[in-house]
């Protein structure tokens, strides 16, 4: 698998039940990576950038390192954010293989084409290469869950809401087979 982390570190995002159980969540997620399976992690603020360049499943000490480094603060260039993932994707795309891209985020975009509709083109369009967008919104309280459920449903993929450790288990660990 070829997955793309792509994480919300706006300033939204700092309150414990958002990024904060986000890391951990990404943290159980590459305790079941194979060295087959690559990672790089993207974040957007108030702007995108690579955290984490396309590096094996089985750095796991590597890439939980930069999951560690993540912190919060800004506004949210959510769609720069995922221009910026679906391009690392398509450079390691995998033939024949699960490409993906998982966004963390609190469905707060609000800098740079934020329309819904412009969010589903692009989506739709990348979709058609053979990579899918799995959305995990986390947090209480301005979650936008129509929007974060339709962007996944355009990527192929599925919508999961996380707000509590149990929650975060259930889709980490136990619904882990959802992301492939």
């Amino acid at each position: 698998s070829n997955f793309v982390f792509l994480i919300d570190v706006s300033g939204s995002m700092a309150s414990e039940d958002k990024l904060d159980l986000l890391k951990n969540g990404f943290k159980y997620f590459v305790d079941g990576l194979s060295s087959a399976d690559r990672v790089a992690i993207v974040t957007y603020a108030g702007s995108a950038g690579v955290v984490l360049e396309s590096t094996p499943g089985n750095d796991k000490s590597k890439i939980k390192k930069a999951i560690d480094k993540l912190g919060s603060g800004g506004s949210t260039a959510g769609a720069e954010g995922i221009i910026t993932a679906y391009k690392i994707a398509q450079e390691n795309l995998i033939a024949g293989g699960n490409n993906r891209i998982v966004i963390g985020t609190d469905g707060d975009f609000n800098v740079g084409p934020s329309s819904q509709e412009e969010l589903v083109k692009l989506i739709e369009e990348k979709r058609e290469l053979g990579i899918y967008l799995t959305v995990l919104g986390v947090g209480r309280g301005n979650i936008n869950d129509a929007m974060l459920e339709q962007i996944a449903d355009n990527g192929n993929g599925n919508y999961e809401y996380i707000d509590n450790l149990i929650q975060l288990k259930k889709v980490f660990i136990y619904d882990y087979s959802k992301f492939y």
